[in-house]
């Protein structure tokens, strides 16, 4: 789908449908574009746009680069993130004749918020450079909002980790619900510090690209200001690393005490049992002369000396403090 936004004094307005450049044309949205639209982009503006598996390579020369004229940008990042698992997707950016064309195949949050602030005139889009660099500055918004909710999220689960025991038997289920939001705050964290690294190289870039032509006015600074951002939040994201890993850490030392302790128990009871059992194996052999098989008092006997022999270790083990 193709959505052209023009730019007006009361904000942008918006047209869906076949591409017609107008002086006033500023951006050019592809939201699951087919090839026929793609197509039509290109023979208008006179580039070759991206397709979706090369959206996806790696290396920076196929991400950030120049050519025919134009800019072109690919960032790596979080979408849905409001859902219980959000997912990765990548968009281009490509800066081409005072116009943005953006080829996207999700639809992030941040761009319905930005769409709807520029049309009501609440932000600056007079250029390509501006909504390019407003539509950065709401993306690092909701990830920062992402990060902010990944903080309580990990205070709770701190709080669920280092929290006082009210029932030993619900241990199990505790530590496995630990180790699952570890996991998937470890996962999410992994592909937010994925996303605000793809955002820090783009920022590099399109710093190069404003100062090789492509509308500086006004925009290098918020560039500056969206980079500091950036890292802010990537060292905030490297603290909450640090808070995962120590979860980690303290979940699997808390199951191994617990596992221990449990040992403990077993140890305890099989030392304890195994007096009385000598016990009870010496008088249950079957000889005919033992001198207690005739008293009147062996039975008892037999059953105050299995007692005191499994008490015994029992005293032992606590004036030790094992117990």
């Amino acid at each position: 789908m193709i959505t052209i936004y023009d730019n007006h004094a009361s904000g942008l307005s918006r047209r869906d449908g076949l591409v017609t450049p107008e002086a006033g044309t500023v951006w050019i949205d592809l939201l699951n574009p087919t090839t026929e639209e793609e197509h039509q982009i290109e023979a208008v503006y006179g580039i070759d746009l991206p397709t979706r598996e090369e959206m996806k390579e790696i290396e920076a020369s196929s991400r950030l680069y120049q050519e025919d004229g134009a800019q072109f940008m690919t960032a790596t990042l979080l979408s849905q993130i409001d859902d219980p698992w959000p997912v990765t997707t990548h968009l281009t950016f490509v800066l081409v004749k005072d116009k943005l064309v953006t080829i996207r195949y999700s639809e992030p949050y941040a761009f319905h918020m930005y769409t709807k602030r520029a049309m009501a005139n609440q932000v600056d889009s007079s250029t390509a450079a501006a909504v390019l660099i407003g539509l950065i500055e709401q993306i690092v918004d909701r990830l920062a909002d992402f990060i902010e909710r990944m903080q309580g999220d990990i205070d709770k689960l701190s709080q669920t980790v280092f929290g006082a025991e009210k029932d030993r038997r619900a241990n199990g289920e505790r530590y496995d619900l630990a180790l699952k939001t570890v996991g998937k705050q470890g996962d999410l964290t992994t592909r937010a510090r994925e996303s605000l690294l793809s955002l820090s190289r783009l920022l590099t870039y399109f710093t190069y690209a404003c100062d090789h032509g492509a509308d500086p006015k006004g925009v290098k600074q918020r560039i500056k200001t969206a980079s500091t951002d950036v890292g802010s939040l990537s060292d905030h994201l490297n603290y909450l690393n640090g808070q995962i890993t120590l979860l980690l850490d303290a979940t699997l030392g808390l199951i191994n005490i617990d596992q221990n302790r449990i040992i403990k128990i077993f140890s305890i009871v099989s030392v304890v049992l195994m007096p009385p059992t000598l016990v009870a194996s010496i008088y249950g052999m079957n000889f005919h002369v033992i001198p207690e098989l005739s008293w009147e008092l062996g039975y008892p006997y037999a059953l105050v000396l299995m007692l005191a022999s499994a008490v015994g270790p029992l005293l032992f083990f606590r004036h030790k403090g094992w117990l």
